[in-house]
């Protein structure tokens, strides 16, 4: 439901058996229980053309023009969009439990609670907005979440952590 002027409502009728989804911008993302990824909605920027060889899939996240997939090693494929280096997967990254996209930066939870971000730092006036800059010493994290230009993380204890542009109060906890 909501706005379909890209598809991005028109779930695949063939679509069966889903075990994880992500809804972008204007595209939807969903994970099969045989790990396959499948996507529709705007492909502007590649970003429902779910790349050759992707298997083994557990998780997704969607962007404004970008998606992420984790597989079941760790490790993270990424497309679509990357204006803002934010399908550019960190080397060596993995060991990653969980994934977060927002508008144009993408988040990585690993499995020894740290948190590894990548591509856009500003807000949509140019501003550095820090949305990618993961706050010193965080650690303890077992969940996270990105907005269009923010980022959030919820500690083991329970409190949640939020950085990156404030301009509507979004990381005022």
């Amino acid at each position: 439901w909501g706005n379909n002027s890209s598809g991005q409502c028109d779930v695949p009728a063939t679509l069966k058996d889903a075990v994880a989804i992500a809804a972008g911008g204007y595209h939807g993302l969903a994970v099969t229980a045989a790990g396959a990824v499948v996507a529709w909605g705007a492909d502007d920027y590649d970003q429902a053309t779910v790349p050759a060889g992707l298997t083994n899939a557990m998780g997704v996240a969607a962007g404004t023009w970008h998606s992420l997939a984790l597989r079941a090693n760790g490790t993270v494929v990424a497309w679509g969009d990357n204006g803002f280096g934010q399908t550019s997967v960190p080397a060596g990254l993995g060991n990653v439990v969980a994934l977060a996209a927002g508008g144009n930066h993408s988040l990585a939870l690993k499995a020894d609670g740290t948190v590894v971000a990548w591509g856009e730092n500003t807000d949509a006036e140019g501003n550095v907005a820090g949305q990618s800059v993961v706050p010193l010493g965080l650690s303890g994290v077992v969940a996270i979440a990105a907005g269009e230009y923010h980022s959030l993380a919820v500690k083991a204890d329970g409190t949640i952590l939020a950085w990156g542009d404030n301009s509507q109060w979004q990381c005022d906890i």
